[in-house]
């Protein structure tokens, strides 16, 4: 039996505006949950600015071998800070802007657009955040939410003003975001710190956050990071001697430099020595890669043969022929003429291998 015509029409009067109002709450759903583009929703783990943690802001950690720096708007960036800082117990430091963000959504994205037109310019944002220097740690640990596909601004803002204390050293890039891969931001860090060296990098996107505890042990591993304390059991090694074999057999002695450098060097060969792959550069030096940042003291500096010198932080040089530049001195290799050392090193590549010379 088919319905009276007036009750198909009230049907349909009161099943549009119920359509319209379903259509109205999922919309403003959908707005709620909304962040920065390209930055993950807001985490239970952090506040707005990242600091609501009962972990959150400063941290000093006991494990002096690495800093974690890093901002933080929604809180996704600091709990992953957070989860590097329990693994390791190392030190832990917000980058702060000096002008707070608004919290209105729009004048967030109003400002993060302008700022990253700025830095194009060449014009960066101001932060609080200063470092004196970095010479104490093995890796610098960089944290940030990625913005339109950039690094988030002020921390773009931190590597500018920092470039030249950072040269040398090993950075590990973190970030969080939407769905945005962190190449675009790796190539922004690259370019604003030219001298560092940087490790493989950590991105957690909305799909993934939920795996930072396991994520993150995976990743410190493979960056060969640990809680434990660097040097051992904090014994200096005494002596200032080392030895240097060549794959020939040829061998030589030499004395190290009175300073942190050397010491640095000296500690590194008290764990098994040190083999390294040296190229010839400019026919007056072999350079090779140390596989670590050491600590820098940089002057300006003559060298002659058998001077040993540390190049950016992260290279051991062997000079058999004078030059001149900015480098922080290692030591020199006990009694030994330019053109015996020559002989010695060959033309092309050489292997070497530094060890305590134990014998002194």
């Amino acid at each position: 039996m088919n319905e009276p015509l007036y009750v198909t029409i009230m049907k349909r009067m009161f099943f549009i505006p119920l359509m319209l109002l379903a259509t109205l709450m999922v919309a403003m759903a959908c707005g709620k949950d909304e962040t920065l583009p390209d930055e993950q929703e807001q985490s239970t783990s952090g506040g707005e600015d990242g600091n609501e943690s009962e972990e959150g802001g400063d941290v000093d950690g006991t494990n002096g071998r690495y800093v974690i720096l890093y901002c933080s708007r929604t809180g996704n960036t600091a709990q992953m800070a957070q989860t590097i800082q329990s693994a390791l117990d190392c030190d832990m430091i917000e980058v702060v802007p000096a002008i707070p963000y608004d919290e209105d959504y729009n004048a967030m994205l109003d400002r993060a657009q302008s700022e990253i037109a700025d830095i194009a310019q060449g014009d960066f944002p101001a932060v609080t955040t200063e470092m004196e220097n970095f010479d104490e740690y093995d890796i610098i640990f960089i944290g940030y939410p990625i913005w339109y596909g950039h690094m988030a601004t002020p921390m773009q803002s931190f590597l500018h003003n920092h470039a030249e204390l950072l040269a040398g050293k090993r950075i590990a890039l973190f970030a969080s975001s939407g769905s945005s891969g962190i190449s675009a931001s790796e190539r922004e860090a690259a370019s604003l710190v030219p001298e560092a060296s940087f490790e493989e990098s950590l991105l957690l996107t909305s799909s993934s956050l939920g795996s930072v505890e396991t994520r993150i042990p995976s990743w410190l591993e493979g960056l060969g990071a640990n809680r434990e304390e660097g040097g051992g059991d904090d014994t200096p090694v005494s002596g200032n001697s080392i030895r240097l074999t060549l794959e020939n057999g040829t061998a030589f002695t030499a004395t190290l430099a009175d300073n942190s450098s050397a010491e640095a060097l000296k500690n590194l060969l008290a764990e098994g020595g040190l083999t390294i792959e040296m190229s010839d550069y400019g026919n007056m030096e072999k350079v090779g890669p140390i596989g670590q940042s050491l600590p820098r003291n940089d002057e300006h500096i003559t060298t002659s043969a058998g001077d040993l010198i540390l190049y950016q932080g992260s290279n051991l040089v062997i000079y058999y022929a004078p030059n001149t530049y900015t480098f922080t001195r290692l030591g020199r290799i006990d009694n030994v003429e330019e053109d015996e050392l020559r002989t010695a090193l060959g033309e092309g590549n050489v292997t070497v291998t530094l060890s305590l010379n134990n014998n002194e």
